[in-house]
């Protein structure tokens, strides 16, 4: 699989996971109903828990994920032109996505305060799934991240 061709499966699992983190995080903003969410939060709680999320995701995804988009951009390159499929992502990224997958878990379903919940889970999943999508769009694009044996600011 071409180099291009590997940022477009970051880009596409990224943004796949970040709308998939909005839509799972709207029934705790009150925006969606889902029978496995007891409390939302409703009124001006709503705007203010996204608008939280968005101002969380922009800064997110335009600083740590854009990092990450240039480090998984140097690895495909030092992976060179025609590498497998599954060397897309590395072991590490594999790593962190199940100890993330694991905290939403235990976000969602620990015994704590719905209300509180509500306001977690109504900030963070919206504001990381923003910040998933800006980070794989920058994915396609972004120039990667120096090699070890080049100058930074080159």
């Amino acid at each position: 699989m071409s180099q291009q061709g590997r940022r477009g499966v970051v880009m596409v699992v990224w943004v796949a996971v970040g709308l998939m983190l909005i839509w799972r995080g709207l029934p705790y903003a009150g925006l969606r109903d889902h029978v496995d969410v007891p409390v939302s939060l409703d009124g001006n709680q709503t705007w203010i828990a996204l608008g939280i999320g968005l101002i969380v995701g922009i800064g997110k995804g335009l600083t740590a994920l854009k990092k990450g988009a240039r480090r998984a951009a140097r690895q495909i390159i030092d992976r060179g032109e025609q590498a497998p499929p599954w060397t897309v992502f590395s072991p590490t990224m594999v790593l962190l996505v199940g100890l993330m997958v694991g905290a939403g878990l235990a976000l969602r379903h620990s015994p704590y305060d719905p209300t509180v919940k509500a306001w977690i889970v109504g900030i963070l999943y919206p504001g990381i799934g923003v910040a998933l999508i800006i980070g794989g769009l920058l994915a396609l694009s972004v120039d990667p991240t120096p090699a070890a044996g080049d100058a930074k600011g080159d």
